[in-house]
């Protein structure tokens, strides 16, 4: 299993799908079109130990989809070039970014095709490697 992880605000209204194994996203208040931007643990990015406060860990198995849409530079769109317009116009694409190496924009029309194996909270240990804490900086208990 290959996990990719994705902070999201703990009142989300995506979690009780979420726990059922369902992949949906929601922003403000209504489904989105906006991508869906999830993370390898084991890349260069590391959001600030803040994210914590209102946020909880997900962690999201898309099974053998992640390497064959999600990881896959034929899928690319580039934040930074000409081609970009927006996390809305990009249904089909997956964004990248040079500053945020090894997270992915998830294009709206991608997530209805991608397998979902599993969706859980994230390991205290998870939790840490992808702060780039050490495992008792992290609080333990998680909720959903």
């Amino acid at each position: 299993m290959t996990y990719v992880y994705r902070w999201t605000d703990a009142n989300s209204p995506d979690i009780p799908n979420y726990k059922n194994k369902k992949l949906t996203y929601t922003f403000g208040g209504r489904s989105s079109d906006k991508a869906f931007w999830v993370f390898d643990k084991d890349s260069a990015y590391r959001p600030g130990k803040g994210i914590m406060k209102d946020r909880i860990l997900l962690a999201f198995d898309f099974g053998e989809h992640y390497t064959t849409v999600v990881t896959n530079p034929e899928n690319f769109v580039d934040f930074e070039s000409e081609e970009f317009k927006g996390e809305t116009r990009h249904p089909t694409q997956v964004i990248i970014k040079s500053n945020e190496a090894g997270a992915y924009g998830i294009g709206a029309m991608i997530r209805g095709f991608l397998m979902i194996r599993d969706i859980r909270l994230a390991t205290r240990k998870e939790m840490a490697t992808a702060l780039g804490l050490k495992e008792i900086e992290v609080p333990a208990g998680q909720r959903w």
